[in-house]
């Protein structure tokens, strides 16, 4: 039987829990070729993580920081460009008008 994570724990990215989530994650994000949630472009997944602004990065929909007892649950993790997710910080996530339907 697994144990479940204390809420109030201190959270961080270099916890092994979350490694092993966020690289299965990734290999997820990976096989579907998803794109940046923010701004909707194609992610380059050949990119070392943490080097190049444009590497996949695991992106909290609801940041840690003021939901931290959603720091492990997968349903939270959205996938990111570098770039994107730290210009973001720990702000909510502007809704776009999405794809237009036709070119203006």
């Amino acid at each position: 039987m697994s144990k479940r994570r204390d809420p109030n724990r201190d959270w961080t990215s270099q916890d092994y829990a979350y490694r092993k989530a966020r690289k299965r994650f990734r290999a997820a994000c990976e096989k579907a070729d998803a794109p940046c949630h923010l701004c909707g472009d194609k992610i380059n997944y050949e990119l070392q993580d943490g080097k190049d602004p444009n590497a996949f990065e695991c992106d909290h929909f609801h940041p840690v920081s003021t939901h931290p007892h959603l720091a492990y649950d997968p349903a939270n993790y959205r996938a990111a460009h570098l770039d994107c997710n730290r210009s973001r910080g720990n702000r909510d996530v502007r809704p776009t008008l999405g794809v237009p339907s036709e070119e203006w």
